[in-house]
């Protein structure tokens, strides 16, 4: 395998990252499913089994929470013919309402205090194997590591403000999805 091969294959691997963060923050289950093998297997916090169902656990976690946002860095990747190995450092935002009530979601969530709307920082690392079927990178197993969670009370200063384009949304609709970009000089 020469470099640029190994070059492509790193790049490919990178997207399936990159792929699964706008999945997550933008609940598209398409997406979401399309970075895993139909046999893949998924540890990540309380949730342990096929990665298919661990598209469900993480909806129904996220669908409740007010914005989210996963960034992806320091990824390190390790090709070998078909297999890859790589670790990708996150930091994820979420904005959890007051109101709601994880205590029955359990990991970091169910620590929510209800009483209050909360910022919630979580970071951590995405250790996966990847396998490359019919010229297509995708994960085969997937372990998320909590490295560190911080909740602090919500505030809306900056949330939003002044002029430009439309804010993100965690959805389809959000500017990403559009094709027609206009840039105004």
């Amino acid at each position: 395998m020469g470099n640029l091969e190994i070059a492509a294959d790193k790049i490919a691997i990178m997207d399936v990252v990159y792929k699964y963060c706008r999945a997550i923050d933008r609940l598209d289950r398409e997406l979401l499913e399309s970075v895993f093998h139909e046999d893949s297997i998924h540890h990540h916090g309380e949730y342990k089994g096929p990665s298919a169902q661990f598209c469900d656990f993480a909806f129904d976690i996220l669908s409740k929470m007010e914005h989210t946002q996963h960034l992806v860095g320091n990824i390190l990747v390790e090709v070998d013919g078909n297999v890859a190995y790589s670790e990708s450092y996150w930091q994820a935002f979420h904005r959890i309402a007051k109101g709601k009530d994880f205590s029955d979601s359990g990991g970091f969530v169910a620590d929510h205090d209800p009483s209050i709307d909360e910022d919630v920082f979580v970071s951590g690392r995405y250790i996966d194997k990847l396998e490359k079927r019919d010229s297509e990178w995708k994960i085969i197993k997937r372990q998320g590591v909590h490295d560190w969670v911080r909740f602090e009370p919500a505030t809306d200063k900056g949330w939003r403000e002044g002029p430009g384009p439309a804010p993100g949304r965690g959805d389809k609709i959000d500017p990403a999805y559009e094709r027609d970009y206009i840039c105004i000089i």
